[in-house]
């Protein structure tokens, strides 16, 4: 089979898992008594009797369930997706999820930088000096990260490098929140937006406030990257053509980033593209602690309020990604590795 018809394929099964999705979360979030309507309390306190009996009936609330999914999907194939909650007003679900996806694509994308640059480098070194002083601290580092509950870390970021350096008189970082400055929307992301338009001391602001919860998420995802690159890399390293390479006289940079790099990184582009994944579907305890106006933290919210439209609307967003990041993953590795066919 070719790439290209490989690409096709997964694309089409990309619908029908979307499909299974959107049946699975349609029954648990309006098939309980807590789930709130489409027509939100926000909205009924706007609309007469009569205008509320003709929307339950044009969309079919007095139907079973079953029906209502029809019904829903109707919508959803005609570009409506409803209303929110009283937590956004009521505003239409798909304006308040796109006005805060850009937020949560600044910040896992700086995390996932953050987590590569960090972490394989860490992971390379503690291979190669295996057992030795680089690699136990490689290992603490490691164990810290993934054992370190990310809303008290970033506590603990907060805490020293806003309130002690503030008190200490020292520089310090924004503790949370984003740039409260108007300027004109481009894409949305506000580093970008800044520069974009010229405003530098905008993306300035914006990095700044970015670097506390993007190192949040990144420290705890950098120990499993530098943990799976050291035991790929290893492995790697006892193969006969790394044998060979050295028994020829190579420099050991080309043995190590030409040779055994390479072939080690297909377990790590598995692990970062489903880091990416999860961290773009919204870090929702580190968008909290951070008071960041992503994604993560609207389905928070939503999810408490029975809101399903907007918790639809992001569940498919988020398997839509994460089918995607795996279909990115599974072409990298013909890259990596010519051996691999589909």
């Amino acid at each position: 089979m070719r790439l290209h018809e490989y690409i096709i394929r997964r694309l089409v099964l990309m619908i029908f898992v979307l499909f299974g999705v959107s049946l699975i979360v349609f029954y648990l979030s309006r098939g309980f008594p807590s789930a709130i309507a489409p027509w939100t309390p926000y909205i009924r306190e706007k609309m007469t009797a009569q205008q509320i009996e003709a929307v339950i009936k044009v969309h079919g609330f007095d139907q079973p369930l079953h029906i209502q999914y029809v019904y829903w999907l109707r919508d959803v194939l005609n570009g409506d997706w409803g209303s929110t909650g009283t937590w956004a007003n009521g505003r239409p679900t798909t304006e308040v999820f796109f006005s805060r996806f850009p937020y949560t694509v600044e910040l896992s994308v700086t995390a996932t930088i953050l987590t590569i640059a960090i972490g394989l480098p860490l992971g390379i070194i503690s291979a190669l000096k295996s057992n030795k002083i680089p690699d136990h601290i490689s290992r603490i580092i490691a164990l810290t990260g993934y054992s370190t509950p990310s809303y008290w870390f970033g506590f603990m970021l907060q805490l020293v490098f806003f309130y002690y350096f503030f008190l200490w008189g020292l520089p310090h970082l924004p503790s949370s929140g984003v740039p409260t400055e108007q300027i004109p929307w481009v894409t949305g992301i506000p580093i970008l937006d800044g520069l974009l338009t010229g405003n530098f001391n905008y993306s300035w602001s914006a990095f700044l406030h970015l670097i506390l919860p993007a190192f949040t998420l990144a420290f705890i995802s950098l120990g499993y990257l530098a943990r799976i690159v050291r035991a790929s890399m290893l492995e790697v390293l006892r193969q006969d053509y790394i044998i060979m390479a050295r028994s020829k006289g190579l420099k050991e940079r080309v043995v190590i980033y030409r040779h055994a790099l390479k072939n080690a990184l297909i377990p790590a582009v598995t692990l970062t593209g489903l880091f990416f994944a999860g961290l773009l579907g919204g870090a929702m305890i580190t968008e909290f602690v951070f008071a960041r106006p992503g994604v993560g933290q609207a389905s928070l919210r939503a999810i408490y309020q029975g809101d399903s439209n907007f918790i639809l609307l992001y569940s498919l967003v988020m398997a839509a990604i994460i089918v995607i990041a795996n279909l990115c993953v599974d072409i990298a590795y013909v890259f990596l590795d010519p051996r691999i066919k589909y």
